[in-house]
């Protein structure tokens, strides 16, 4: 082969494993329990068990915000 197919081979190499990388997100964050700290009022996420949870503030101490099962609050 000459060189300029194989340069353009090992370009278009180059770039498809790229595209590959960049298209295949994977989550690896394990779904939150209740408790946990969550960011934004009224959030909504899904359990292991796909049962849905909300962000709310504690009830008792300092009212900080964690997941918890039942409709914003």
């Amino acid at each position: 082969m000459s060189r300029l197919r194989l340069a353009v081979l090992a370009v278009i190499t180059a770039v498809s494993a790229i595209s590959f990388v960049v298209a295949e997100p994977r989550a690896t964050a394990d779904p939150p329990q209740v408790g946990t700290p969550c960011p934004t009022l009224h959030a909504t996420t899904q359990d292991a068990n796909g049962k849905t949870m909300w962000c709310n503030p504690t009830m008792t101490g300092d009212h900080s915000l964690v997941w918890q099962y039942g409709g914003p609050g």
